[in-house]
């Protein structure tokens, strides 16, 4: 009789994962039996909600929430570091991360970048200023720039407080609708990183694939990263045109385009750019050494995890929100959509390289 060889995994990260595909199977069945037993008012039943691939509306309206109940036993079960699951986790990546989700994550994920911007501009030079005096003399000079533009009235403070409020008070309304779209999506990527984990297994022994070697993964990580870069030129030019007399969003927009409107628009396209900047960053040396700028930390070694989950997140967001957007281009006769948010290159180029970026810095062990 022979003894079958053990399986190598990465112990720490698989169990994390495991976990979280247990929790997220756990929170399916609450979530099931509020819109089973609540279908007028459930997550799923707000207007927003717009699936990728409806349901045929001759099924009766328990069907789906019953499914999602299934769904969650069935998840508790197969919430397991064994590598034949395989195909059920990839099954449930692909069923919660495309078919079921819509393209409101992304649409949220874009306001709070935008919001995180202005927060940024006046935050991160405090922090990167040198000494305490130092810092206070910054903060100083930014206060006292942010106090001249409402003086001159360049920015309404007023206006911009009552948006915070309407758009906060939206949310709120929406909390039960946004906590189900984002459990849904998080999902995809949980079973998907899961996936990735199990397919990665071998045993001790067992040669890793050629191309997961560190040498091999700066080449196509490289590219990984360009393509990635590339993908966020569409949208953020786009936006980068309402700069000009000749702004564009899908067509020409008119010299009446309301300022604040603009603006918005401006704060999303630099949120674009920023994140296509920020992929060039898992192949540059200063992804992995503070640059020179980032005075309290400059040539520090960068903690592999402040690059690896950021990416990991938006990879999976981003490979997850490509079918529904596609599906909203098609259906809004809206084909724009589709060339400005390339998210089907966008994605799958952001995980690949954020996977090279951690085969590189040792995250990902691989067979030398």
């Amino acid at each position: 009789m022979t003894t079958q060889t053990p399986l190598r995994r990465p112990a720490r990260l698989t169990r994390m994962t495991v976990i979280a595909a247990f929790l997220w199977s756990l929170l399916a069945l609450p979530i099931g039996l509020w819109q089973l037993l609540d279908p007028a008012s459930g997550p799923y039943s707000n207007d927003l909600f717009e699936p990728t691939i409806p349901l045929p509306a001759a099924l009766p309206d328990w069907i789906a929430p019953a499914a999602l109940v299934a769904a969650g036993l069935l998840g508790l079960l197969i919430a397991r570091a064994r590598k034949g699951l395989w195909p059920l986790t990839a099954l449930y990546a692909v069923v919660f991360g495309m078919l079921l989700s819509t393209v409101t994550p992304i649409s949220v994920a874009g306001y709070l970048c935008a919001f995180a911007i202005p927060i940024a501009v006046v935050v991160v030079p405090v922090l990167l200023a040198r000494g305490t005096a130092a810092r206070l003399i910054t903060a100083a000079a930014i206060a006292a720039v942010l106090i001249g533009l409402g003086v001159t009235g360049v920015v309404d403070y007023g206006a911009v407080a009552e948006f915070a409020k309407l758009l906060g008070g939206t949310m709120a309304g929406l909390s039960g609708y946004l906590f189900t779209q984002v459990w849904t999506v998080a999902g995809g990527a949980i079973w998907a990183a899961l996936t990735l984990q199990l397919l990665l297994m071998r045993r001790d022994g067992e040669p890793q694939a050629a191309w997961l070697a560190p040498e091999h993964a700066v080449r196509w990580g490289r590219v990984a990263s360009w393509a990635a870069f590339a993908s966020a030129l569409p949208y953020g030019l786009m936006r980068m045109t309402w700069l000009t007399p000749w702004a564009y969003a899908g067509g020409p927009i008119g010299e009446d385009f309301p300022l604040e409107t603009r603006i918005w628009g401006l704060l999303l396209g630099f949120a674009a750019l920023g994140g296509g900047v920020l992929c060039l960053g898992l192949t540059q040396p200063w992804g992995e050494r503070w640059p020179f700028w980032m005075l309290p930390l400059k040539g520090r070694p960068v903690p592999p995890m402040v690059a690896i989950v950021p990416g990991a997140i938006m990879a999976a967001l981003f490979t997850f929100m490509a079918v529904p957007m596609v599906a909203l281009g098609i259906r809004q006769d809206a084909l724009e959509l589709v060339w400005a948010f390339p998210f089907y290159v966008w994605g799958p180029a952001l995980g690949a390289a954020t996977l090279a970026y951690a085969i590189r810095r040792g995250v990902v062990k691989t067979a030398r």
